[in-house]
Formats: C-alpha cells, structure tokens, sequence
C-alpha cells in the first residue's frame, strides 16, 4: 500500500502560544490536536502547498503562512510514514472552525507542558521536539 506524507501545522501567535484545535471526526475524534493531513498528498499536491488547505479546512482561515521546520518518521500507520512539519501564523481575528473538522481551538503557551501531552496522533511527540529545539 502507498504511503502518504502528513502535513503538520505549529500555529503560534505573537505572544508565543501553540494552537490547538479539538477534532470532530475519526481518528481521535473530541482529542486536542495540532492541525494536520494526508488529504492534499493523497492528491498529489506537495506538503507545504496541502498544509494551507488543512488550515483553511479546519479554520475557515487562508491566513496561514508557514516554513518547513522538521521531519519526524511516522511508525506502525498504514497511511503514512512521515509528518512534515510547518511552522507559522494564522490572522488571529478570522479563525472560525469548520465543525466538520474541529470542535474548536485553544492557545495554549509552552510553560503548560501537560496541555501537550496525550495529542492525537504523534502530535505530542512533534510539539515536544518543537520546544526542545533551539
């Protein structure tokens, strides 16, 4: 079976704050997480074009501008095998959640480390390496 890469949004705002939106649909729906997709790979459209619309999707935003950041290997999934992984900002005042993709979202600052544990996916895992960096 072909794999797919994901695409992974950090969204952080001025202030330093993580975005975290709540799922509304399967896998882990109703779990925190950072916004992120194989949708657009699937159609052959690269990482760093699909993460605009996984944001656009889950936000109703074509706020977000992002660079790639980092890597990390996805295991034991049969859809993909890595997460790509974007690092950027979203206009702030046109964030409204597409209730087909997210229950809503929250700030959340990085001295509030248990905020990012138990993520959907391997998103605990991409958050932790993202404030380990320097």
């Amino acid at each position: 079976m072909k794999k797919y890469k994901t695409a992974c949004a950090i969204i952080i705002n001025d202030a330093g704050a993580i975005l975290l939106t709540k799922r509304a649909r399967e896998p882990f729906k109703g779990r925190w997480a950072i916004i992120s997709g194989i949708g657009e790979s699937k159609k052959g459209i690269m990482p760093e074009i699909g993460i605009v619309e996984e944001v656009r999707c889950d936000l109703s935003t074509n706020s977000f501008r992002g660079e790639y950041i980092f890597s990390i290997p996805i295991e034991g999934d049969q859809m993909t095998d890595e997460a790509m992984v974007f690092l950027g900002k979203v206009n702030e005042n046109e964030l409204l959640p597409n209730p087909n993709f997210s229950l809503g979202y929250k700030w959340v600052f990085p001295d509030k480390k248990e905020e990012f544990e138990n993520l959907a996916f391997e998103h605990s895992k991409i958050i932790k390496k993202y404030l380990e960096s320097p």
